[in-house]
């Protein structure tokens, strides 16, 4: 394995934050000594072109945290907690990588996801006048409640560039949950034409189709972590693939898509 490749193992194996449960709250504390590694990690990030950051910061982390979690997820109980912690109300359901290792990843449940990732990217971050993305959209920060079919967006540890436009943003968001979904679930293309068709937005999924090309430099290390190490090979099919769904999404003569 190339010394990029391992490097982006590295950042992967790194948890910068700690939770636990204390009655019915969940409690997210930032590990001592992270500010180095972050500093790294964003190194990475930045050379490998991944459009986004860590919070070096612990406070400005918090104010992410507790500012997402609130917006998201309205008259749910969030509060600092000292100078490196966070309390939020524990969410209903479980992980999309728990779901996906037992094989009860359904197309209802991708479309669940869909569904909370586009209402939350019609939500502006408080404060500013820009519409939220998460960052990290990976199958590992969804939950999800089968009693009400409903998924949950969680961890808001990282932000995407100021500079990229909105869609840019949210397309990020799209792909890097698509990218998780294929190294995860086998023979995944029912399940990410149900999500994008399910997410239909159709200036997202165009700025979505700009992204699904081979990808270049440290950012190849950068998309194989991200997809569960896929080879070359499979990877660069997997992304035919979203191209061709892609396509077909927003040049149907009758697409269910909404063009906002």
């Amino acid at each position: 394995m190339s010394f990029a490749g391992l490097f982006a193992l590295a950042v992967d194996a790194v948890s910068v934050h700690a939770v636990g449960q204390e009655q019915g709250l969940w409690v997210k504390r930032r590990r001592a000594g992270m500010g180095a590694v972050i500093a790294i990690g964003n190194v990475f990030l930045y050379q490998s072109r991944s459009r986004i950051r860590m919070f070096s910061s612990c406070a400005r982390w918090q104010e992410r945290e507790l500012a997402s979690f609130k917006l998201l997820h309205p008259g749910r109980f969030a509060e600092p907690r000292g100078k490196g912690a966070v309390a939020l109300e524990a969410l209903p359901g479980e992980g999309l990588d728990q779901l996906a290792t037992r094989g009860e990843f359904t197309p209802e449940v991708a479309e669940a996801a869909a569904r909370e990732l586009r209402r939350a990217h019609a939500l502006v971050y408080p404060g500013t006048a820009e519409p939220w993305s998460h960052g990290d959209a990976h199958l590992k920060n969804f939950l999800y409640e089968a009693a009400g079919a409903r998924a949950w967006l969680i961890d808001f540890e990282t932000r995407h560039e100021a500079h990229l436009a909105p869609e840019a943003r949210h397309a990020d968001d799209l792909l890097v949950f698509l990218l998780d979904l294929a190294g995860r679930v086998p023979r995944a293309e029912e399940l990410s034409r149900a999500f994008l068709r399910a997410y239909a937005r159709e200036n997202v999924l165009r700025a979505l189709l700009a992204r699904l090309r081979p990808p270049r430099g440290l950012e190849r290390a950068l998309w194989r972590s991200r997809s569960g190490h896929l080879p070359q090979a499979r990877l660069l099919g997997w992304l035919e693939h979203l191209r061709e769904d892609v396509i077909r999404l927003t040049q149907s003569p009758e697409p269910p898509v909404d063009a906002g």
